[in-house]
């Protein structure tokens, strides 16, 4: 008895030693505290949505859903931006070269400031085209998606400065207040009835918010910014552009769906269908801070040559695991889950389609991680696989898309193909080892 009380007592100083170690890990660390800005911001998001949902007729909430998810297409470059700006801002923070990230900082602003101006009298220019594909009689609406596209790429470079910092804490805050500024003004312009017009302004808000509050933090790298200082644009320009592309590829895997449902539906239908893929995406908004957490880490230790890939299985397995509990959960509880966020009713046809979207998101999230990892460490060839995948989605979507289920399956299927293809990849370039060290 008395040496199985020791043994007992040597396990649990153990598992308590791997605990302590574990919560102290910057991964994990890092992780909580952009894991709880995002979530309470995504949190807010989805009370929003429930609230644009229920306030909302079917057909404007399918027109919400469908502008949102072309914002999304349009910003996914902003994604790839972010990932570049990232890689090099915490390269140069990790060596202390804190002049040559203020100079790069300027650059940046001045390109995307530039970038986003052009972008926007484009989507201007063409809003005929886009009205005419969504089934939409508002150009208003398109005006207001234009200039929501042009803050968010502005906003991106400071979130993206402040997580090469390695500033999860403030992260998370920026996260939350963009959050509770966009729910604050949706419910404020739904209530004085500016219908869809009134959720993309919040939209915007949002974005504004986060973008202030940030440029006040960043004012120390501004100002010391060296203006004699070479920032390398050619390496720049290889690193970004798959990167880009490679993005564009994976995010188009959950928003091309939207766009092609608005299209091929009917504007009841298609509202159905956004509020699935709202449910549906709570698994990748609360799994995503993973891969943000991960990125710059991952970068600072390539950067310094240290061993990374601890970190890739650890950030693996954080998000593998909550998400096949979640789309059990789906599978289990689809009446429930429904009736939860969208109040049931005429939403409940959807729950069928739950737990199918689920491991869709699963796959999805998986694939996100890989997809950071790599480009976290310049593996920028891995744009050729997620690129030909995103094609074989659309094409597939395209010739199959008489329901939710095929829809579903497609881009399952698509997704699986990816996921292989990137295991595959991943053991062609790393032995397979697992390390806790």
């Amino acid at each position: 008895m008395k040496y199985t009380k020791r043994f007992l007592k040597q396990v649990m100083d153990k598992i308590k030693k791997i605990i302590r170690r574990s919560i102290k890990h910057d991964l994990i660390s890092g992780s909580f505290f952009v894991l709880i800005g995002t979530t309470a911001s995504s949190f807010l998001a989805f009370i929003l949505n429930v609230y644009f949902a229920r306030s909302l007729s079917y057909s404007d909430y399918g027109t919400f859903a469908s502008l949102m998810s072309l914002i999304t297409l349009v910003t996914i470059p902003a994604s790839s931006l972010s990932s570049v700006i990232v890689r090099y801002a915490a390269q140069f923070f990790s060596k202390n070269e804190n002049e040559r990230a203020g100079a790069f900082y300027i650059k940046a602003f001045k390109y995307i400031l530039i970038f986003s101006a052009v972008l926007n009298i484009g989507i201007v220019l063409v809003s005929g085209l886009i009205m005419s594909f969504l089934r939409i009689d508002e150009i208003g609406l398109v005006i207001m998606v234009g200039f929501s596209i042009a803050i968010f790429y502005i906003a991106t470079l400071n979130m993206a400065f402040v997580q090469s910092m390695l500033r999860f804490k403030l992260l998370g805050i920026l996260y939350l207040l963009g959050g509770i500024g966009k729910l604050a003004f949706g419910v404020l312009f739904i209530v004085l009835g500016f219908k869809v017009l009134g959720a993309l302004g919040a939209v915007i808000i949002s974005s504004i918010i986060g973008f202030m509050i940030s440029l006040v933090v960043l004012r120390k790298v501004i100002r010391g910014a060296s203006k004699k200082v070479n920032i390398g644009r050619s390496d720049i320009a290889l690193y970004a552009v798959p990167t880009s592309i490679a993005i564009f590829s994976l995010s188009s895997f959950i928003s091309t769906d939207v766009l092609i449902v608005k299209h091929f539906f009917n504007s009841h239908d298609a509202g159905f269908y956004g509020g699935l893929s709202l449910i549906g995406k709570v698994i990748f908004y609360f799994t995503g801070p993973i891969p943000i957490a991960m990125f710059p880490l991952i970068v600072k230790r390539h950067t310094n040559k240290e061993n990374y890939n601890n970190l890739f299985y650890i950030a693996l397995a954080l998000v593998l695991v909550p998400s096949i509990f979640m789309t059990g959960f789906y599978f289990l509880f689809s009446n429930f889950t429904v009736s939860l966020f969208l109040g049931g009713g005429d939403y409940l046809m959807i729950a069928p389609y739950l737990g199918l979207f689920g491991i869709f998101l699963t796959i999805y999230s998986v694939n996100n991680v890989f997809i950071s990892f790599f480009l976290s460490i310049k593996k920028t060839k891995v744009f050729l696989i997620t690129l030909l995948f995103a094609f074989v989605q659309i094409i597939l979507m395209w010739i199959f898309h008489s329901t939710f289920s095929q829809i579903i399956y497609v881009s399952i299927f698509s997704s699986v193909l990816l996921m292989i293809s990137l295991v595959l990849y991943y053991l062609k370039i790393n032995e397979f080892k697992f390390s806790l060290k």
